[in-house]
């Protein structure tokens, strides 16, 4: 069997050879003692795929990166397979396809030797023919009204040099759902599109190494089948990011083609090559980082539903449950703390309260609305529409309907500060930044859904290391006359420094506030990647401390404005969503 992992392999030749070629899909992660650890999960599921393949198997590599030249070279060494690797120009001029087409004629004798069949230029003109008609029958479906699921599903055919289409051409998505396009570099393309149906949009175009774009490019027909085959991957199908220079321009053609709403611009960890630039492109665009096998996390999913409540076109219905004298509810459902407000149709807020989310997040979530109703000396009766929010929104399955976070924080910061541009939330297992436009709608935000780093959980470590309150801690920081440095980010490596100062008989207040310097610098870098711009309010449970309020305002030269209840506020915007949604249904 031949097999491949970089879409730069010309697939007309592996049809002409006329053996079967699978592409590399099946995640298999390793940590090989021959490979560096920081390669990306691709490259370590290619290597170990190599690895496990007999002497009669074939593995065509490009050296498309640092990490799959590092593995091509290790693998000729200790794989039994045939290795093949194929140099690929840094350029994408007439020098280098000349370049390539000299790579692909090494290739075809290699696969000469492996399959004892002479390449001839009639076998070159079938393979082209037979390229043309998968890459045709790609276009097709995608244009039909098919899944992504079922779109993408032929395309994993191709990739393999097969044909499949869908037999029904039943609409399997609501066309009211934000349109996206997923570009960069990615694996398993079906768990993303599963992520982002959740988050509430549909995938329209997936113009990634495992989609589209390996069958986009004509041939110009003005040399030998060799030629032609090489100017196509080259210089006429859409680049990676290793041709970064005009992927916008060229990009822009296909989303106005499949009228795209909103991009999704993944980047495998640990590689730096989808960093490529797309200011020509003017559309929304969320930046998300790639795993091999992907996993469908809170925060990503949150991330990818605040993006598609940015974009989506929202339209009102009808519903029974309103009248003037009915009440609204907003649940924000956090990883530590669950919160519930219960306002009137006037906004003013009757209920709130505060209490740990413990084990079971939907009969915390439920005990509060009912504690909240019977102080109002009212019932479930009374309750007009409930919104869930926060990463256990999901699963309270008593309200009405679900909004991010996000969305909610600016929903509610807004309400609370008519004039805020920016929100820095932190929160206890999360920290963000949220630019809002003049309208108050979200325009960009970031989050840190890496670590600890940056979150009350991180103070809550530090607080136990150095055997104070969190209260006292923040005093404590205040009242130091200098602060200690600390120069760990991470939670593990800043706990172990603390203890270090702590041996060192370094004073406590003095690393109290070098911890709480820390967490502004974290958080200041999501403030700055968004460009935040004044007014500020800082919300979350975080923005009680007060030293690291001021530690954020001396790291961003801004006044902050806090509200009274911080930790209310995601879940006051859920309630002025559900106070919307019910009177639009």
């Amino acid at each position: 069997m031949i097999y491949y992992a970089c879409s730069y392999v010309p697939l007309e030749i592996l049809i002409a050879n006329k053996q079967p070629f699978k592409r590399i899909k099946t995640p298999m992660k390793t940590e090989s003692e021959l490979i560096h650890r920081n390669l990306c999960d691709y490259c370590k599921t290619v290597f170990q795929t190599v690895m496990n393949m007999d002497q009669d198997d074939v593995f065509v590599s490009v050296d498309s990166c640092d990490a799959m030249r590092r593995i091509s070279d290790v693998l000729k060494k200790e794989a039994k397979a045939k290795i093949i690797t194929l140099r690929l120009p840094w350029k994408n001029d007439l020098v280098a396809v000349n370049m390539y087409k000299k790579e692909l004629k090494t290739l075809i004798k290699e696969l000469t030797e492996y399959s004892d069949n002479d390449l001839t230029e009639n076998d070159l003109s079938y393979g082209i023919s037979f390229f043309k008609k998968i890459a045709d029958n790609i276009w097709n479906v995608h244009m039909g009204s098919f899944s992504a699921l079922e779109k993408q599903k032929t395309v994993n055919y191709a990739l393999d040099g097969q044909f499949y289409t869908p037999e029904s051409k039943k609409i399997f998505e609501d066309p009211d759902k934000p349109g996206l396009a997923v570009i960069g570099g990615f694996s398993q393309p079906e768990r993303l599109i599963e992520i982002v149906n959740k988050a509430g949009g549909r995938v329209m175009l997936n113009e990634s190494c495992q989609g589209i774009r390996p069958f986009t490019g004509k041939y110009s027909n003005e040399g030998d089948n060799l030629f032609n085959i090489s100017q196509r991957i080259i210089q006429n199908r859409l680049p990676c990011g290793r041709f970064y220079g005009n992927y916008g321009s060229e990009l822009n053609y296909l989303l106005e083609k499949f009228n795209i709403d909103g991009i999704i611009k993944v980047q495998p960890k640990f590689c730096d090559f989808y960093g490529f630039t797309t200011e020509e492109i003017d559309l929304p665009i969320l930046n998300v980082e790639s795993e091999f096998p992907q996993t469908v996390s809170g925060q990503l999913l949150t991330r990818m539903g605040a993006f598609v409540e940015r974009i989506r076109k929202k339209k009102p219905g009808h519903s029974r449950y309103f009248s003037e004298e009915k009440l609204f509810a907003g649940i924000d459902s956090g990883s530590t703390t669950t919160n519930v407000v219960i306002i009137d149709k006037n906004k003013n807020i009757l209920y709130k309260e505060t209490t740990s989310t413990g084990t079971n997040a939907k009969q915390t979530a439920r005990s509060l609305v009912e504690k909240g109703l019977k102080s109002l000396k009212t019932s479930t009766d009374s309750l007009a529409y409930t919104i869930a929010t926060g990463y256990g929104r999901n699963i309270i399955d008593f309200a009405n309907d679900t909004v991010t976070e996000i969305t909610c924080h600016a929903r509610g910061a807004r309400a609370l500060f008519s004039e805020i541009r920016t929100i820095i939330d932190i929160g206890g297992q999360d920290s963000k930044s949220i630019k809002l436009g003049n309208d108050g709608s979200v325009k960009d935000f970031a989050m840190n859904d890496k670590c600890a780093a940056g979150t009350g959980r991180f103070l809550e470590v530090m607080s136990n290391v150095l055997e104070v309150n969190l209260n006292e801690m923040s005093v404590k920081a205040l009242n130091a006359k200098r602060a200690a440095a600390i120069s760990s980010m991470c939670t593990v490596f800043a706990e172990s420094e603390v203890v270090s100062l702590l041996g060192k008989g370094e004073n406590t207040s003095e690393i109290a506030a070098g911890l709480a310097n820390s967490i502004a610098k974290r958080v200041a870098g999501l403030y700055r990647g968004i460009k935040g711009e004044e007014p500020v309010a800082f919300t979350g449970g975080v923005a009680r401390n007060d030293s690291v309020k001021n530690a954020l305002e001396k790291e961003l030269n801004v006044t902050l404005s806090v509200p009274e209840d911080p930790d209310i506020v995601g879940a006051y915007g859920a309630a002025l969503f559900a106070l919307q949604m019910g009177k639009e249904k």
